[in-house]
């Protein structure tokens, strides 16, 4: 790989002339001519030192280190294919020769979208047997060209991308063809698509499938938000198709235009056909387009969209023959439309780490660059400005303008900077083109023009859905956003109603201002956050809607935390994490009103939610600070609950000693309560805490109680879990008998209970027993099976503990290097998430580990250490699953 070309590369495209038809016409000797084709090409390429990266089909792409060694290669190949006897079917290949930069990639690939689109557009100009040459490669070659090879100056030329004139230059060959069919550039077709200033970046997907779809459809809508380039994108896709119109590709910009009325106008100036006395302008347009093949290009239709929609239906039904692209903010809504909806650019996930490589393969990172060189001739992506770029790029969303507009910032500021300062990201992402629009030249400016085109009911919804974050359901768009107070009704004293949220968020739909995605059974709705932070703004200041907010995510979290312990544990967990964010505001405004009994509640719901998913530290801060606050604010029972479940919390932590503190304030709160089944909770945890203190007498007597209220309860996940911890007793008593028999019952409950925490928990104790009978064969299925259903249920301790008990079952069969890796990633793991072992437990897992370290050697044993530290938490899982 490091011998391939790469930085500066010369490219070699080349395809066949009419393969298509040649295939449809001479099936019988298609794949001899093309396995000859291939051949010839590859025979030349390689005696000229390329690297073939890509076939596809006929279509060959090679690279070359010089400008000389494509040139001649494409002589070679040329003179080859001429002198070869093709009967009545001629292969004529076209190719082109450009030279840019680009970067090799570790799967053989090429990076180095300028060059790489630049030399598709070059070769897409040109005829069967001709060679074009880019005026780069033209300057490379001006002193290396082979004997009796030359170059024909064909002039400057619009190639497909609106951008620039590209020099082109042809290979004159002697002996073979000089003269050709004019080159298919923009001028040699009728259209009045205007040149742009930038390059277009991305989007061939999207291209080939809008580009697919005119084909069978007459009219398409690119809908989207403000900003996401749906006129760019349709200017690119009609210059594409120019070859397919020959009465022309026409771009009408409404834009300016206030008065409906003056569509029929504009478009008939925009085709240059003159008014005659005694016809109106319809009439005019339809004698005109009636029988001719052109396509429209209808941009911003979004302003008068009842006026477009009526005449796109007049052409359409009376006229026949045109094609019809629009763009718009939502659809025409007219029989036959295709709706098209247009993505944001590809971007990277600033909270995964990746390499400057890696970084550089999303399209919104590529329009970033190359707008941001514009600017700073020598900016350049470096290991220590990438995750500034990747964290630009993800929280604009992906939306071009948005980008485009902080890339200009690049003159005086650095992109930490510029990401820094993107909470305030309407002030700083000023400053386009003075020759746009006025809504292109700020960011606030194009979502002001979708927000002002609203109806006021639309206008007030799409404010009170900001105070959602992450998303929202329809359920609580339908709790928290009717009926607000009367700061927010729109001018007219109206308000929305329950039974207005559906139909008034599906208008926002339509117009790209809420989108929508399925998630398991339920549909979930979210605003980019650009929308959302404008809608945040627009926001008059509500208690009233947080309040109700934070009441609805009330209702949700001490719905589901009965739940979390029964078989559909796993999707409430998934939904709680979905609701993550909006549970963290809600416990923020709670906190900052004043509404301890409301945070307390809520915090105290999400403790099991926050202990299975790893987030022990946030759920005791949370639950910390309103118990501060919460001695003579809220209930004893809220209260005793919140110490008891902080208390679990703290325990898993390690901070026994705090633990200790919390859950005996706990029980007695609840023992002079009387919450029977809060005492026997209490008692367990405690039970727990002293036990790893080493008070083993006071944990059996705290077991034993709880043991028996849960049984006086009929409580059987109580029975299960003091069970369970009387187990553990056992084992490290050395009773191992005692602790499968009890382990066992436990595990029998909690499968029919379904509760696949409880499940795993008695899978991973009694598979450590098994260890220590020495049955590691039983043992490594049990911490399997267990592995699996954490796994499945995201409960990342019962992957920790899974995996430590797999890395013991590895250390006693001998393989040392997957115990002390597997080691290393639980270990890293625990840190993650904030739950430590024991001291009885780390020594009884140092003495299971003892072998493998033995074996490897102390060295050896601390470099694979390091490495299982480096772990994903997929990674981990698969390599215990490997243990054997």
């Amino acid at each position: 790989m490091a011998n391939l070309p790469s930085g500066t590369v010369t490219f070699l495209f080349t395809d066949i002339e009419g393969s298509t038809n040649l295939a449809q016409r001479h099936r019988e000797k298609w794949e001899a001519f093309r396995e000859r084709h291939h051949n010839i090409l590859r025979s030349a390429i390689q005696a000229h030192n390329g690297y073939v990266f890509q076939i596809i089909g006929d279509a060959f792409c090679a690279a070359f280190h010089t400008a000389s060694d494509a040139l001649r290669t494409a002589v070679k190949s040329q003179i080859d294919l001429g002198s070869e006897n093709w009967g009545n079917a001629p292969v004529k290949v076209r190719m082109g020769i450009h030279t840019g930069k680009a970067e090799i990639q570790e799967n053989g690939q090429y990076h180095g979208y300028l060059a790489m689109s630049r030399i598709q557009r070059l070769i897409s100009a040109g005829h069967g047997g001709q060679v074009l040459i880019s005026a780069a490669t033209q300057e490379l070659l001006l002193e290396d060209l082979p004997e009796d090879v030359s170059l024909r100056d064909l002039g400057e030329r619009r190639l497909k991308d609106l951008i620039r004139p590209e020099h082109i230059y042809q290979l004159v060959i002697p002996s073979l063809p000089v003269e050709f069919p004019p080159l298919k550039t923009l001028e040699a077709y009728r259209h009045n698509l205007p040149m742009q200033m930038t390059s277009f970046i991305g989007r061939e997907k999207e291209m080939e499938e809008i580009k697919q779809s005119i084909l069978t459809h007459r009219l398409i809508t690119l809908i989207g938000s403000g900003g996401t380039g749906k006129t760019r994108l349709s200017l690119q896709v009609a210059a594409d198709l120019l070859d397919q119109f020959p009465h022309g590709v026409w771009f009408v910009e409404l834009a300016p235009l206030t008065d409906p009325d003056l569509i029929p106008q504009t478009v008939l100036s925009t085709l240059g056909i003159p008014e005659q006395p005694g016809l109106t302008i319809l009439q005019l347009l339809l004698d005109y387009l009636r029988g001719k093949k052109l396509l429209l290009v209808l941009d911003n239709c979004e302003h008068l969209i009842e006026a477009c929609a009526k005449l796109a239906d007049t052409l359409l039904s009376n006229a026949h023959t045109p094609n019809i692209v629009a763009t718009s903010r939502e659809a025409l809504g007219v029989g036959g439309e295709l709706i098209w909806n247009v993505p944001s650019l590809s971007l990277p996930d600033a909270k995964q780490l990746i390499t400057v490589e890696q970084l550089s393969q999303y399209e919104a990172v590529q329009l970033f660059i190359e707008r941001a060189t514009l600017v700073q001739p020598h900016f350049l992506v470096t290991i220590d400005n990438a995750p500034a770029i990747a964290q630009i790029c993800f929280r604009l969303d992906g939306i071009p303008l948005a980008i485009e507009l902080a890339a200009a910032r690049v003159r005086a500021l650095s992109v930490d900077q510029i990401a820094k300062r993107l909470d305030d990201r309407f002030r700083l992402l000023t400053g386009g083109s003075r020759t746009a629009l006025p809504r292109q030249q700020t960011l606030r400016a194009a979502i002001d023009w979708s927000y002002n085109l609203l109806p006021p009911l639309e206008q007030t919804l799409f404010r009170r859905l900001a105070v959602f974050i992450d998303g929202w359901t329809l359920e609580a768009a339908e709790y928290v956003c009717p009926e607000e107070a009367a700061s927010d009704k729109t001018s007219f004293g109206e308000d929305i109603r329950t039974e207005d949220i559906l139909n008034l968020m599906e208008q926002l739909i339509n117009k790209s201002l809420v989108i929508t995605e399925e998630l398991q059974s339920e549909t979930r709705y979210h605003m980019l956050e650009t929308m959302r932070q404008y809608a945040n703004e627009k926001l008059v200041e509500s208690d009233t809607l947080r309040g109700q907010h934070a009441a609805y995510f009330l209702i949700l979290a001490e719905t589901i935390e009965p739940y979390l312990e029964k078989p559909e544990q796993a999707s409430w967990l998934d939904k709680l994490e979905r609701e993550h964010n909006n549970l963290r505001a809600a416990l923020r405004w709670a906190r900052g009103k004043g509404q301890v009994e409301l945070g307390l509640r809520l915090a105290s719901a999400l403790s099991l939610f926050w202990f299975m998913r790893g987030y022990l530290s946030e759920g005791l801060a949370q639950i910390g600070e309103f118990l501060s606050l919460s001695e003579r604010t809220v209930s004893a029972t809220t209260r005793a609950k919140a110490l008891d479940h902080a208390g679990m919390l703290a325990r898993y932590q390690g901070d026994l000693k705090r633990a200790h503190e919390l859950i005996a304030e706990s029980l007695s709160l609840r023992r002079k309560l009387g919450e029977r089944h809060g005492v026997a909770d209490s008692l367990s945890n405690l039970g727990f805490v002293v036990l790893h203190q080493g008070d083993f007498t006071q944990a059996r007597q705290l077991y034993s109680e709880a043991l028996s209220i849960n049984r006086e309860l009929d409580n059987q996940q109580g029975i299960a879990d003091s069970i369970s911890h009387l187990a553990l007793m056992a084992f490290y008593d050395g009773d191992y008998e005692s602790a499968q028999t009890m382990d066992e019952s436990s595990l029998a409950i909690w499968r029919g209970l379904g509760d696949q925490q409880g499940i795993a928990w008695a899978l991973d104790r009694l598979g450590n027993v098994k260890l220590h009978q020495g049955e590691h064969t039983a043992a490594r299925d049990l911490f399997k099976e267990s592995l699996a259903i954490s796994n499945d249920v995201g409960f990342k301790w019962g992957i920790a503990f899974s995996t430590e008990g797999l890395a013991s079952v590895a250390a006693g069969a001998g393989q040392a290097a997957r115990a002390i890796l597997l080691a290393g990633g639980a270990s890293a793991l625990r840190q993650a998430i904030g739950i430590p072992l024991s001291a009885m437990a780390q020594a009884d897992f140092e003495r299971m580990l003892a072998p493998a370290r033995k074996l490897l050697g102390e060295e050896a044993a601390e470099a694979i250490w390091s490495k299982g530290l480096g772990l994903k938490i997929e990674q981990i899982v698969a390599e215990a699953q490997e243990v054997i």
